[in-house]
């Protein structure tokens, strides 16, 4: 039982998150955090504790209070799928990562291609 007394235990996940910054980093590692599930929970929701509670310097696209799903900025990989950050629920242990390595700001920003006039 929890402290609540109500038989419901709190549960971590571990989030394991690709760090990289070109300025400072010879090569990419990733980074291992806990943070407490909650049902329903998205990958934006796990980024958003561990930058709100764990690590200000992680570097992410933040939704901006928009989750709909529309602005496709926060497109990465989730356990190794591409997907949005603020659409795909978690339901256990998550690795995520930058939509492509090859063209990281830092972290989970990615440069932009650019469009072809």
């Amino acid at each position: 039982m929890n402290e609540k007394g109500d038989g419901m235990s709190a549960k971590n996940i571990s989030a394991r998150v690709f760090r990289f910054d070109p300025s400072v980093d010879q090569e990419s590692s990733y980074q291992d955090y806990e943070v407490p599930f909650e049902q329903g929970m998205s990958a934006m929701d796990v980024l958003d504790y561990i930058y709100q509670n764990l690590d200000s310097t992680l570097a992410y696209y933040d939704h901006a209070g928009c989750s709909l799903g529309i602005c496709a900025r926060c497109t990465g990989r989730i356990n190794g799928k591409a997907g949005l950050f603020c659409q795909v629920p978690v339901i256990g242990d998550v690795t995520l990562d930058p939509i492509s390595s090859e063209r990281v700001l830092k972290d989970l920003v990615c440069e932009k291609k650019q469009k072809d006039p």
